[in-house]
């Protein structure tokens, strides 16, 4: 059988609008494609893949069966099922015989049963693409021409052969024989063929010798594997005979390697008694440069190594001599430092083996790291950059064996590095300049690319961002001198590092030094905001707020001028000030937006350091000037993103405000925006004039009208409170079951988690936990009370009532609104006195609650639990609230000790 295909089937739906409107319902995919004549069908086909065509009978052009007909021109294959709303027996006969893969009569089929027949029709197509798939991987395999096949029987007959298999005809049987009887198998290995072929369960292999008359002897390797579904066996034979000789000599070659390999270092030599070479290691030119050849041309041992090497004598005796140093030359005649082991051995002649190690870089490492250590200890008690480069090029004459050295240093002003110290020999040969980064030039590209750069017979080793080591050697260096140079130039950064970290701490102690002198400044500047957050406590009135500020923040002449403005349509209107140079409100067109304060208003602080940089070409500057300002701050009095205007303070002396005094007005800000924030949620609930508006919103950004959408029902807002990161809301639902409303709230963004309170036949209440920003938080910032809430799915939209108390703006809590809900349309405004005893009373009692009380306690009302007989149970209550039921217990005692004790002790009265 075919795998089953992941992905939803290509559908391509043939008819007029009437047949694409009763049959599209049938499928539900997204890769549904629809045509309404042939020639549109067929170009759909050819550009892009169709797993079945579903088609009607009658077309606007034509009829289904020419698309048949015209679609087996091109493609036997394609499931083709005729959907037919008209049409008789005849017809079907037709489409049978013009290839039809189902033909289904519309008056007698469902549906359901439509997407079952197309889906067995793609279902079948699957299965013959994979069964034709499978039958072409079986001839790919059966036809190879590298291996002979035969297809057996169970028994063992030959059903078929391959090409390939004439090559074991000679003298052989007939296909009704069993195949183990062919005369090329030997006897001996029949039977185990036999057994092999009898229990072919799983795929097995074995080796056998063959012969045919008057042919030399093979070796064949037999494949035998059982062919699925299929009772067969498919046997393969394979001439491995040249592979079975490898092998073979490869055993016969491997007591010689193996002698070698479990003894080699570097370069392996075997010697008779007389030291003439029986054995060379193919890689003896590493060390010594020579090919295999001409060291056997040497002779003798004694021409590579030198005489008296060892003594014999003691070499009998042992039987292994290690680590014997000695030193060699090179074809090139370079001197080389080896670690020679001497071992007797008895292999094909040879009866002494020679390991030669080549530890002349290691030698060389030994002597540099020597200097290196008291080059280490010297630069540890340097003190200047230009110290360190004398100890570093002095010093780097004996680590890299060259005299001409040079120690550039980077100058950080002039942008170039610069020849610190120079050996006579370097500054003999050449013009040592200063050297741009950019420069091409070993030094600049290993300054830049921070990596060693070898340039003929220069080599420039940077010193991290401090400078570049350069040395020079007629030469040339190698791998060895590289490393070596690296190591004395970390060395080098090492030492400037730690100049550069002691200048540094320097640095910091004079910083710490300056920043105790703001922390002074700053700690002048708290006990400004001290008094101005005392201040704020005891103030009622916003008029109250501003004047404290103002005054506060002008006291004792830290600063000169302060000012609390609110923005209007032409640009900031002052509202509060304190302080020298109130004529400079006047001097100024507060219109101008590169004013502090009308810049700042839109939403970001403005600091002006230095008042007079430019005066000339802002008017306002130079009335500041001439009021005695040298430094402006302009801050945003904004909270919650409810802005109350912008406050603006001004200094005698320049850069008054550093950052760390931007940072605390900042906060001052948001702490006076918040005071005067609430002082209007005050002044709003003590109001007992409201202007009632309503507003109608169609926009899916209110949650309550997504969630109604989505579940089709209607949903209205039964209380809500802030939380943290959020709003906590109940919720009351009609018109569709709880289960489908929390499901469809899964799926609405604003809406974080949805737990069922009460539910009953065709709705319930649930408990709602939002995303910020919500509409009634957004509307309590700016003074107002969001009353009701009520969104329907009918007529796709959400009403909202809201009361705004008197004398906050109306317009701002318009702006607030259609800040949410671009589409939100004020249905009808009107004046009406709240009922400020039913109010009060509430609020009486639920001051006296908890968030987490007040959350229980309407859990609890909503899921039924108060009624008698009760409809739902403390601990269903308290699993809905995530909680224990003991813990409900206690805060379900603790709300109604509260409410009994307003009842009771004189809180509120319940008037007849």
């Amino acid at each position: 059988m075919a795998a089953p295909d992941p992905a939803p089937p290509r559908l391509l739906l043939v008819g007029d609008d009437e047949w694409l409107a009763t049959v599209r319902g049938a499928f539900d995919t997204p890769r549904l494609s629809v045509a309404s004549s042939t020639d549109e069908a067929l170009d759909r086909i050819r550009n892009a893949r169709i797993d079945c065509v579903i088609s009607a009978l009658t077309l606007p052009s034509g009829d289904g069966l020419d698309l048949l007909r015209a679609l087996r021109a091109d493609s036997s294959t394609l499931p083709v099922v005729v959907y037919a709303a008209t049409g008789d027996e005849e017809s079907a006969s037709e489409a049978i015989d013009a290839g039809v893969t189902d033909y289904l009569p519309a008056d007698s089929t469902a549906p359901a049963a439509l997407r079952d027949r197309v889906s067995r029709a793609i279902e079948a197509e699957r299965t013959r693409e994979e069964r034709d798939r499978r039958a072409r991987q079986f001839e790919a395999l059966f036809d190879d021409p590298l291996s002979a096949t035969w297809l057996l029987s169970p028994a063992g007959c030959v059903r078929r052969a391959n090409d390939a298999t004439r090559s074991f005809t000679a003298g052989g049987t007939g296909d009704d024989d069993p195949f183990w009887e062919r005369p090329w198998i030997a006897p001996a290995d029949r039977d185990r063929l036999r057994e092999t072929v009898e229990r072919a369960d799983e795929p097995s292999t074995l080796t056998l010798d063959c012969a045919d008359d008057g042919h030399a002897p093979t070796t064949v390797e037999i494949a035998v594997r059982p062919v699925p579904d299929a009772g067969s066996v498919l046997v393969t034979a394979v001439d491995v005979t040249e592979r079975a000789e490898l092998a073979d000599e490869l055993r016969r070659s491997e007591e010689l390697h193996r002698v070698t390999l479990n003894n080699m270092t570097d370069t392996v030599l075997v010697t008779d008694d007389e030291g003439r070479f029986t054995y060379v290691c193919p890689n003896v030119h590493f060390i010594f440069g020579y090919t295999v050849e001409e060291i056997r041309g040497l002779g003798t041992i004694e021409a590579l190594l030198g005489s008296d090497l060892f003594d014999p004598a003691e070499l009998r005796r042992k039987g292994v001599l290690t680590n014997i140093e000695c030193t060699a030359i090179d074809r090139a005649g370079r001197e080389h430092t080896l670690l020679v082991n001497v071992k007797r051995v008895s292999i094909q002649g040879g009866t002494t083996l020679y390991s030669c190690r080549d530890v002349t870089t290691r030698k060389q490492r030994e002597r540099a790291l020597s200097t290196l250590h008291g080059t280490a200890r010297e630069l540890l008690y340097a003190e200047g950059r230009g110290e360190i480069a004398g100890i570093v090029a002095t010093d780097a004459i004996d680590v890299l064996d060259t005299a001409g050295i040079s120690c550039y240093l980077f100058d950080e002003e002039e942008n170039s590095l610069e020849p610190a110290a120079t050996t006579d020999a370097l500054d003999e040969s050449r013009a040592l300049d200063p050297i741009h980064p950019g420069d091409d030039h070993p030094v600049g590209r290993a300054f830049i690319e921070g990596s060693v750069v070898t340039s003929g017979d220069l080599l420039a080793v940077p010193l991290g961002d401090h400078g570049v080591l350069l040395a020079e050697s007629d030469e040339g260096f190698d791998a060895l001198a590289e490393e070596l140079a690296d190591l004395l130039a970390a060395t080098a950064e090492a030492a400037l590092d730690r100049l550069e970290r002691e200048a540094a701490l320097h640095e910091r102690d004079r910083e710490l030094r300056e920043r105790n002198r703001e922390l002074s400044r700053l700690n002048r500047i708290n006990d400004v905001i001290r008094g101005i957050d005392g201040a704020l406590v005891g103030a009622e009135t916003r008029e109250e707020i501003e004047r404290a500020v103002c005054d506060r923040l002008t006291t004792d002449d830290r600063y000169r001028f302060a000012w609390i403005g609110e923005p209007d349509d032409e640009g900031v209107v002052p509202r509060e000030w304190a302080g020298e140079g109130r004529g400079y409100l006047d001097a100024v067109s507060l219109e101008d937006g590169d004013e502090p304060a009308v810049r700042a208003i839109g939403g970001d602080p403005v600091l002006i350091g230095n008042v007079a940089e430019g005066f000339r070409e802002a008017p306002w500057r130079a009335a500041a000037l001439e009021h005695g300002y040298q430094s402006v701050l302009g801050v945003p009095l904004s909270h919650d993103g409810f802005s109350h205007g912008v406050l603006s303070v001004y200094a005698d002396r320049p850069n008054a405000f550093d950052e760390m005094a931007r940072a605390v007005f900042l906060e001052l800000a948001d702490t006076i925006a918040a005071a005067l924030t609430a002082v209007k949620q005050r002044n709003a609930l003590l109001s007992d004039t409201v202007t009632e508006l309503e507003y109608e919103t169609r926009s899916e950004s209110c949650p309550l009208l997504a969630l109604a959408l989505s579940a089709d029902c209607e949903v209205a807002l039964d209380g809500v409170r802030r939380v943290e990161d959020g709003v906590l809301a109940f919720a009351a639902v009609e018109g569709a079951p709880l289960d489908r409303v929390v499901s469809a709230a899964g799926e609405t963004v604003a809406i974080e988690e949805a737990t069922p309170i009460a539910e009953r036949a065709d709705g319930g209440v649930l408990r709602l936990r939002l995303s910020s920003p919500f509409v009634g938080t957004r509307l309590a910032d700016h003074g107002a009370t969001l009353r009701t809430l009520r969104a329907s799915a009918d007529d796709a939209s959400a009403r909202l009532v809201v009361d705004v108390p008197n004398p906050t703006d109306v317009r701002a809590v318009d702006g607030a609104l259609t800040d949410l809900y671009a589409d939100a349309t004020l249905l009808s405004q009107r004046e009406r006195t709240r009922e400020t005893t039913a109010d009060h009373t509430r609020s009486a009692i639920v001051d006296r609650l908890t968030d987490r009380q007040l959350e229980a306690a309407r859990t609890a009302y909503h899921s039924g639990f108060f009624e008698s007989p009760r409809a739902c149970s403390g601990e269903a209550v308290a699993d809905a609230l995530g909680i224990s039921p003991s813990a409900f217990y206690q805060l379900n005692r603790a709300s109604q000790r509260e409410l009994f004790g307003a009842l009771f002790d004189g809180t509120f009265t319940i008037e007849p």
